[in-house]
């Protein structure tokens, strides 16, 4: 039987794929575009728009890997309903029920993916990883190159995950039935404020990264093109709310993996050429 990966061009999705190839399952990986996939030998790839889905993407597929596209995917949920997938993994985010960002832009787009996925009757599980370790370098990547990293509340604390231990997860719940359930939230061993991750990052590099503190509004001003202005202005204010707080710390992934989460300096050791 074969699993399914949508997104399997991003960095979570190539990583499972790579993950459940290299274990011996057989996977299918999707994207919109299945010419733009890099997969291993012996990987299956489709096109897969699940806003518009092509039912024979499902063929044989016994479990599914959901990466959340925000639209209309009723069709392929139903799809996957009649192709009788057993159990799908979805990708969620911790904002859909936070006590900030639930009621946010990215806390709505996330509640809304998992009402569709509750409402077909699939069997699932919905993942909420922490902190991804990957915002460093997608947030960061450009400014800690040039030596001096500008930004917003500091001292706001997070619980960065390696994406390692996420995939490892995911591949369990998309091979073993022990750990599926309602949901699962997993987050990094460490609860550090941005300024301890920046710091983390030139102790690794061995190389110095000054840190400039802006205002909020500054910070606004000085938003990535990518990233848009309400979901942005919404993360600021969990961190305005906040600040030095503790980040929820659980043991979740080595309740399912039996291995400790990795520690955030592991990721940037791991990930070094990214920087």
């Amino acid at each position: 039987m074969t699993i399914l990966v949508t997104g399997a061009r991003g960095n979570i999705g190539s990583r499972l794929v790579g993950r459940l190839a290299g274990t011996g399952h057989r996977v299918r990986a999707t994207a919109r575009d299945a010419a733009s996939l890099d997969v291993p030998p012996g990987v299956e790839t489709a096109a897969l728009d699940l806003t518009a889905p092509d039912p024979a993407a499902l063929d044989g597929v016994r479990t599914a890997f959901l990466y959340p596209t925000f639209g209309d995917i009723g069709g392929f949920l139903a799809a996957a309903a009649q192709a009788e997938v057993e159990h799908v993994v979805l990708l969620s985010s911790p904002a859909a029920y936070d006590p900030v960002e639930h009621a946010g832009p990215i806390g709505l787009a996330h509640k809304a993916i998992e009402a569709a996925v509750r409402d077909s009757g699939l069997e699932h599980t919905v993942l909420y990883p922490s902190w991804l370790a990957t915002n460093v370098t997608r947030d960061w990547g450009e400014q800690i190159r040039a030596g001096k990293v500008a930004i917003a509340y500091p001292e706001w604390r997070v619980n960065p995950i390696h994406l390692d231990d996420y995939v490892d997860v995911a591949a369990d719940l998309l091979t073993r039935d022990q750990f599926r359930g309602r949901s699962l939230i997993l987050t990094g061993p460490e609860s550090l404020s941005q300024r301890e991750v920046i710091d983390i990052v030139a102790e690794t590099l061995d190389r110095p990264i000054e840190i400039e503190e802006l205002t909020r509004g500054a910070a606004l001003a000085a938003r990535p093109e990518w990233f848009p202005e309400a979901m942005f202005d919404s993360l600021l204010e969990v961190a305005a709310n906040l600040r030095d707080r503790p980040a929820t710390v659980n043991n979740n992934v080595e309740r399912v993996t039996g291995n400790p989460a990795r520690t955030f300096a592991q990721w940037v050791r791991d990930n070094r050429s990214d920087f």
